[in-house]
């Protein structure tokens, strides 16, 4: 499977609204497109998921003329780490739309800025298209790696070693790096549901539950030798853990070990509290 790459759109008016859904809709029918009409709406969507572009107006209060929530909205997602494309939007016209349009290019690396006065749905198509192709260059190369988002803080070497060795990898550590990469680079980034890496070597696996924003949802990953896989799962169960026990999205076997991804559908995004993400 593939990373679902969503559109938000922050519009605190419900007419502007609808003329950025329908536009997105129409162009590209399977994209995800996420709609808040305020700062904290804008907030909960942030957490839970990665934006590939954000359209987000200035004010999004109708009846405060100075209100500039539109820039918070941008500082938390340049502050969750994401290379999202932004669209700055704007319908005023007083002396303060330069500095802002000027603040939201250079301290946020919005990826454009307009006027709702030039606004069209062929005028939202193009930015849509444009800022989906800037996201894609900027994660390509920034991204990090499926295991530095699983280890967290331990030491990178130890790391490797330690996990390798309880699943009985057979492989160097570049196609382990492989391996990882192709279970969840998927689901990245992840926030981690404690302060540990991928954990439970002592009993011949490895497993973690984490938060993925490219999915908006909680994953389990559980990786083991293969002969000893079923017996991993099962362990995990009778330990209510939930790993092993729901969906399965992402399966990759190879190297004489096997690796799931899966649905954690009974978490939600604040059960792993406010910790940035990693990857």
């Amino acid at each position: 499977m593939g990373t679902d790459e969503k559109v938000l759109i922050v519009e605190d008016d419900p007419e502007w609204r609808g003329i950025y859904e329908r536009a997105v809709t129409e162009e590209r029918p399977r994209q995800t497109v996420m709609v808040a009409k305020d700062l904290p709406g804008a907030e909960r969507m942030i957490e839970a998921a990665e934006f590939a572009v954000a359209f987000v107006d200035i004010g999004l209060d109708v009846e405060n003329d100075r209100n500039v929530d539109g820039l918070r909205v941008m500082e938390m997602i340049r502050a969750a780490g994401d290379k999202t494309s932004i669209v700055v939007v704007t319908g005023r016209v007083a002396q303060d739309v330069v500095a802002i349009i000027d603040e939201s290019l250079q301290d946020h690396k919005a990826y454009k800025a307009v006027g709702k006065r030039d606004i069209n749905p062929d005028k939202i198509r193009t930015l849509l298209n444009g800022g989906l192709e800037a996201y894609r260059s900027s994660t390509v190369s920034g991204r990090l790696d499926a295991r530095d988002a699983l280890r967290g803080a331990a030491d990178p070497m130890n790391w490797d070693y330690v996990v390798r060795k309880a699943i009985h990898f057979q492989g160097d550590a570049g196609v382990f790096y492989d391996f990882l990469r192709e279970l969840v680079g998927p689901f990245l980034p992840l926030v981690p549901k404690d302060d540990r890496s991928l954990v439970g070597q002592e009993r011949e696996f490895v497993q973690g539950v984490y938060w993925s924003r490219a999915i908006a949802s909680a994953v389990g990953i559980l990786i083991a030798a293969a002969d000893r896989f079923d017996k991993a799962q099962a362990a995990l169960a009778a330990d209510n853990s939930g790993v092993g026990s729901v969906e399965v999205i992402q399966e990759v076997t190879g190297h004489g070990v096997r690796g799931v991804v899966t649905r954690e559908s009974a978490l939600r995004r604040e059960d792993f509290g406010s910790k940035a993400p990693i990857g």
